[in-house]
């Protein structure tokens, strides 16, 4: 088969090929964000996060922050606006919050309805932990910032992303606006996963299926168990190895299972060729595990990274579909 015929000469024709992610960006898209730190005092004095030993939020949101810049060569700029830390939990439905006992309990056994339970979003998103600063909505409303970012453990009940509908949960904030969950257990790689969710969907919502799945080409995959094979099955088809695409948050280009980012399969993708939508000309490059380095952060900058980044629209879509993830931003020229 070509495709494997090829691997001796796979390194130098990677190194030659441009990038899509190096092109220079036609708009700057500013975010501004305010970030609600939970991390409640534990029975010993100690933050929730220091406890524990988990991450340092403020850390990885400069980390973030900056892998977003990278794949979006500098499109989006996101601009932490204020960052409140509150020595509480979130509120839950029924005006439920955990005590320490029963938080520390959930990391043990989550059985219990309240481990698993969202939290009140609208609750959460009127209530002033900030005194100088006001609601999350306050600031919404006011368009001194475009979107919130939620920080907290394990078991807080925070969805990856909720896009926001004008005028819900934030009454008089009239245009829809986006609140990110993040868990300070966790790494940068996972706050991208959660990014890279959001933008399937609202990219999806923006340009439609047909279009998407020409761009993804591995959607239907998420219908696949969690299994991973040593080899394809029935269950887990080999993938189309000289005609694959840019795949997506859970499936490489390259993978028959889930969260396959190290595999060293190669195929022939058009992925790249996205730089240049609407123009495209079918364009293909051989990409593997080594493309991103094989790890699942890796892969999601180079993912996001091959997202069309040009100026106008053609038939009704936008060609920057940066302007999908960030539906707040503020459009200014490249700095």
């Amino acid at each position: 088969m070509l495709i494997r015929l090829m691997a001796a000469g796979m390194v130098a024709l990677l190194s030659a090929q441009p990038s899509a992610a190096s092109a220079a960006p036609g708009e700057h898209i500013r975010v501004r964000v305010y970030v609600l730190d939970f991390d409640p005092l534990m029975d010993n004095g100690v933050p929730l996060s220091a406890d524990r030993g988990w991450n340092d939020p403020l850390a990885l949101d400069d980390e973030y922050r900056s892998d977003v810049d990278a794949a979006s060569a500098g499109v989006v700029d996101q601009r932490v606006v204020r960052t409140s830390i509150v020595r509480a939990y979130p509120t839950k439905p029924g005006d439920f919050t955990f005590t320490n006992g029963q938080y520390l309990g959930c990391l043990v056994d989550s059985s219990p309805t309240y481990c698993s339970a969202l939290i009140d979003y609208s609750r959460v998103l009127n209530t002033p932990y900030d005194a100088r600063f006001g609601t999350a909505c306050d600031a919404l409303r006011q368009k001194r910032v475009d979107e919130v970012w939620l920080w907290g453990g394990p078991w807080f009940g925070y969805l990856e992303y909720l896009a926001v509908a004008a005028n819900t949960s934030c009454a008089q904030v009239s245009r829809p606006f986006v609140v990110m969950g993040f868990n300070y257990e966790r790494t940068v790689a996972e706050m991208l996963h959660d990014l890279g969710h959001r933008s399937e969907a609202l990219i999806q919502r923006g340009v439609g299926f047909a279009l998407w799945d020409r761009f993804d080409g591995q959607r239907g995959r998420y219908a696949e168990d969690f299994g991973c094979p040593a080899q394809p099955d029935a269950a887990h088809p080999e993938v189309d190895a000289t005609n694959a695409h840019a795949g997506n948050v859970h499936f490489p280009p390259n993978a028959y299972c889930h969260y396959q980012y190290d595999r060293d399969y190669p195929v022939l993708s058009d992925a790249d060729d996205w730089a240049s939508f609407p123009n495209l000309t079918g364009r293909q490059t051989v990409v593997n595990a080594s493309t991103w380095g094989g790890t699942q952060r890796g892969f999601l900058i180079w993912w996001m990274g091959r997202f069309p980044k040009n100026p106008g629209s053609s038939h009704g879509v936008q060609n920057d579909w940066w302007r999908y993830v960030f539906p707040a931003g503020r459009s200014h020229p490249p700095p």
